[in-house]
């Protein structure tokens, strides 16, 4: 298999996404530590900084290594140079089959950039990267992630009953999938980002199967 990549920066309306480096590792455990963040999004809090350090030289690059996966993106808001969250594929299930997931910092809820961070990257995966279909995961709580794959045109494919989440409480495994179809996706192709899509959407931990003990991958996370 050819190995996957993709530019390490692009830019939308509002946000530069860009590759993370062990350089952000503070302003990522900023948020990557906070419980409301974590849970929802499927893994324990970060316990410490040299944790996040850790993942960012060892973890990540090496699962990225091992299942041919993009190195993803971090989420800055134009005019600033700060990661606030991140949209990745943390999973390769077929040659042509990922799954994203995406996470965002407390202070940024609400304002419509996880939907926009991930439909560029969506966008870019199927036109470069020859995807069949993108598959997206979270707990039946996560009303805020379910809104995001509405938004983003996903359809539910699955609700698996009572797996645990990275607390041990039962609840609902969500799988949503999205397919291309002679070089255009089903469903919201041409979707437009009004100013009514973004008020009142509160990304409280969108799920991201990233972490090395996140519930949601069969060996790793």
């Amino acid at each position: 298999m050819t190995r996957t990549e993709l530019p390490e920066q692009i830019e939308t309306e509002r946000l530069v996404l860009r590759v993370r480096t062990v350089a952000d590792a503070e302003v990522i455990f900023d948020y990557a530590s906070r419980p409301e963040v974590s849970y929802p999004a499927g893994f324990p809090p970060v316990k410490t900084l040299e944790d996040e350090i850790y993942y960012l030289e060892h973890i990540l690059p090496e699962r990225n290594e091992k299942e041919n996966l993009p190195a993803g993106y971090g989420i800055i808001v134009k005019g600033t140079d700060t990661i606030i969250g991140s949209v990745d594929f943390p999973r390769r299930y077929e040659d042509d089959v990922l799954e994203i997931g995406y996470i965002l910092h407390p202070d940024y809820w609400g304002r419509g950039y996880v939907p926009e961070a991930a439909r560029a990257l969506i966008d870019l995966a199927f036109k470069e990267l020859a995807l069949h279909k993108i598959e997206l995961t979270c707990f039946g709580y996560n009303v805020q992630s379910q809104r995001v794959a509405e938004k983003l045109g996903f359809t539910l494919e699955a609700r698996i009953r009572d797996r645990k989440d990275a607390q041990g409480n039962r609840c609902d495994d969500l799988r949503y999938g999205l397919l291309r179809v002679s070089g255009r996706r089903i469903d919201a192709c041409f979707y437009h980002w009004s100013s009514s899509c973004r008020e009142n959407d509160h990304w409280s931990g969108t799920f991201e199967t990233h972490r090395c003990d996140s519930l949601f991958q069969p060996s790793i996370n």
